[in-house]
């Protein structure tokens, strides 16, 4: 029985198994490998086509090519997958630019992950599962590096002479939609909007935050809590509701209810008052000031014939 290889680890990637065998690890056989980095230049993926070969039982061609390249019987051929209708074997790390796109010290060897995906030219059923795990698999390190479907390319991209992949080149259109389909699902689902919660703020202008002496979920508490010379914002920073400031003006007219009245800016006892007044001259004494019961009695003297008393201003 051949000496199959066994791999470093086994994971599932976009539905195709990938067994990690790197060749940097296990290199007792001294082939050449590449030395170039890759790291955060990766600018896409690269396909491949290679045919079928007689494989050892127990074992699939993808193994079998990267045992072939561990006994140093692939010449100068380094890729980082081989890919066929069972699984994938990843022979360099992605990190690691490859030797597979013929174009030297191009973009193409130094810049993309290539698969080697197996394939006869009959493009039967197994070789259509062959290719729908190498899409898979391209789709895959695509959403890895936040790549798009434009960064998908043949070797024929980055060597003309070479028309590879050769078993999918026919229907290169085909495969490009396949894997974009498998790209997309990869992407999460976009999250539902969340509703925005209205809130009603209570300020002194919209953009004075500072202002802000509360935000209500209902309106008509807004309204209530809103004092002269504020306004009612909604989220929109709409005015909804306004309160004017609060003159004090000689002449100004104000309602009572209930209020203590003072015979001056300084008695400790009052009676209580309601209805329609008239602020006698605006000026406030010790926090009190002078009420009139009509207009024309503003400013009039003498003081004692016309000033009806004193209120608190707080009250007013």
């Amino acid at each position: 029985m051949a000496n199959i290889l066994k791999p470093d680890r086994t994971v599932n990637v976009n539905g195709v198994t990938v067994n990690e065998f790197l060749l940097t690890s296990h290199n007792s056989n001294n082939i050449d490998m590449p030395s170039d980095s890759m790291e955060d230049s990766i600018l896409g993926v690269t396909i491949h086509n290679t045919n079928w070969i007689t494989t050892a039982e127990g074992t699939t061609p993808a193994e079998q090519y990267t045992r072939v390249t561990f006994n140093g019987n692939m010449g100068d051929v380094r890729v980082h997958f081989y890919c066929d209708d069972v699984c994938a074997w990843q022979n360099l790390p992605l990190s690691l630019s490859g030797w597979h796109a013929a174009d030297g010290d191009g973009d193409g060897n130094r810049r993309t992950i290539a698969i080697e995906c197996i394939m006869s030219p009959e493009y039967n059923e197994r070789d259509r599962k062959s290719e729908d795990n190498c899409a898979r698999l391209a789709a895959a390190l695509l959403n890895q590096y936040g790549l798009g479907i434009e960064s998908l390319f043949t070797q024929k991209h980055w060597y003309s002479k070479k028309n590879c992949p050769a078993q999918i080149l026919p229907h290169w259109d085909e495969f490009v939609k396949k894997v974009s389909g498998y790209l997309e699902a990869l992407k999460p689902e976009p999250k539902p909007a969340q509703e925005t919660k209205k809130l009603y703020r209570v300020r002194k202008s919209k953009d004075d935050a500072k202002s802000q002496i509360g935000a209500y979920s209902v309106l008509d508490n807004a309204k209530r809590a809103c004092p002269p010379g504020y306004t009612v914002f909604d989220e929109n920073g709409k005015t909804v509701h306004s309160v004017p400031e609060r003159s004090y003006a000689k002449g100004t007219k104000i309602e009572l209810k209930d209020v203590t009245l003072y015979a001056s800016s300084t008695s400790e006892d009052g009676t209580k008052k309601s209805g329609t007044f008239y602020l006698y001259d605006g000026a406030e004494i010790n926090g009190r000031m002078r009420i009139t019961i009509k207009p024309e009695y503003c400013g009039n003297t003498p003081i004692g014939m016309y000033v009806t008393g004193w209120v608190n201003k707080a009250d007013i």
